[in-house]
């Protein structure tokens, strides 16, 4: 892998044991219980593993204090860097903001920061392995049930956008989908990882921008009949995409936004 990598998938939210039982029954994950805290950790944390064994992300419970300042639940992608605090001083330099100081934990190095048009991400540079016989499975695979398929920024700016995540991280236009009064779709390759996902540009003052994420179901109509049962909302019907796929956008039961990805049933 290398710099701009979509490496982990964190759940920023409120209401730990209603999403639990959620992304449980609607993607299959296992999620960790809640997290012990003290003066010295005082951060509730718990780890997302997939079906396969996978560790997929973490659930970030908030904090009256963070609630407070503005965080509300959401996903968040995480992007690796070789050199954590020179890439936020590049990021800020660019227009950029820095929303939480470098730290570092056993797992590596990170920081949130934002792009120019406020849209929030973290930068992560893993710590050393102790077992290097293999590189950790990724979080990001198109085709695996569990993951990540998609990953997909909602900008004012999806020129300015583009030329940010171009100059820090490697992106590149990958080509453009016209959507009519609506705008364009930019696809989006990274070197190293491929297509990625895309760029679109924000419909409405009411449309919430920044990052979207879209994890792959194994059966799209049972996955969001389960969204229904499990306290979520679906924002509209099951919908084609170009491929011969389908996606349905969701609120979990804390509001937070995805997307699920599935073939028609016929071809699973």
């Amino acid at each position: 892998m290398r710099q701009g990598s979509f490496v982990w998938y964190e759940l920023m939210t409120d209401a730990p044991d209603e999403v639990q039982a959620f992304y449980e029954g609607v993607l299959g994950w296992t999620i960790d219980g809640a997290a012990p805290t003290s003066d010295e950790t005082p951060i509730d944390y718990r780890h997302i593993r997939r079906a396969d064994g996978v560790d997929q992300g973490g659930v970030l419970v908030l904090t009256a204090d963070m609630v407070e300042g503005g965080a509300t639940p959401g996903w968040v992608p995480y992007l690796l860097v070789d050199d954590v605090d020179a890439t936020v001083a590049a990021i800020v330099g660019d227009g950029g903001e820095s929303l939480m100081p470098t730290a570092s934990i056993p797992e590596g190095t990170f920081a949130m920061v934002t792009d120019p048009g406020g849209a929030p991400f973290y930068l992560m540079t893993p710590g050393a392995r102790d077992d290097t016989s293999a590189p950790p499975s990724p979080v990001f695979a198109m085709n695996v049930v569990g993951a990540a398929a998609w990953n997909e920024l909602v900008t004012d700016d999806v020129d300015g956008a583009l030329g940010f995540y171009s100059r820090h991280f490697g992106f590149s236009d990958s080509g453009t989908m016209p959507m009519g009064p609506m705008g364009n779709y930019v696809f989006l390759a990274h070197a190293t990882q491929g297509p990625v996902g895309a760029m679109m540009p924000r419909l409405s003052p009411d449309m919430p921008g920044g990052w979207r994420i879209y994890f792959r179901v194994a059966d799209i109509h049972a996955a969001a009949q389960a969204v229904t049962a499990l306290g979520g909302t679906c924002l509209g019907e099951i919908s084609p995409v170009p491929g011969g796929g389908l996606i349905v956008h969701v609120l979990d039961p804390a509001g937070a936004f995805l997307g699920l990805v599935g073939m028609p049933a016929s071809a699973d």
